[in-house]
């Protein structure tokens, strides 16, 4: 049984474009999303894009860290996701059906499989929910995306000609 303080925690994830940050910018962000991923957390520094994860580790402790990295066909794709993917196994059949490989066991790495293969239509497989979001390091370009219901929150605003995101 989980406590009640364990229950209202879950990840958290963050990030901007087009924006300049620095590393105590990005520390602070982190520190703010501590109390919602207390199990780890990560940052990814790119060319015009910082994404940020603070995890609260359900399955898959050291498989499901993030940002999560995968190189596909000529692309870098980097992933940052809190929420739960209901037919996983289902999503992960499918991939490998189409030549992909896993390495870990969480949803996580699932999701961002998802995104490499069918790109915004990644979305029509997932039964679950989620806030998510995926940087194309070669083509700098952002894609993020909730569950349908908003279960799991995602905000954003255009600012100072930047794009800033969180759950």
């Amino acid at each position: 049984i989980l406590s009640k303080e364990r229950m209202v925690r879950m990840c958290a994830i963050a990030g901007m474009v087009g924006l300049p940050v620095t590393e105590e910018t990005a520390q602070n962000m982190l520190k703010t999303m501590e109390r919602r991923g207390p199990d780890g957390d990560g940052v990814y520094a790119g060319k015009g894009c910082t994404l940020l994860h603070a995890r609260l580790a359900i399955i898959d402790p050291q498989g499901g860290a993030q940002p999560m990295e995968l190189e596909w066909a000529g692309e870098r794709y980097v992933l940052v996701y809190n929420g739960e993917l209901y037919n996983t196994e289902e999503v992960r059949r499918e991939l490998i059906s189409l030549g992909h490989r896993f390495f870990g066991h969480s949803d996580t790495e699932v999701v961002l499989h998802a995104y490499a293969q069918w790109g915004s239509g990644c979305v029509d497989w997932f039964n679950g929910i989620f806030a998510m979001a995926v940087w194309e390091e070669n083509r700098r370009r952002l894609f993020v995306a909730r569950d349908r219901i908003g279960v799991k929150p995602l905000f954003f605003k255009l600012h100072d000609g930047g794009f800033l995101f969180a759950s």
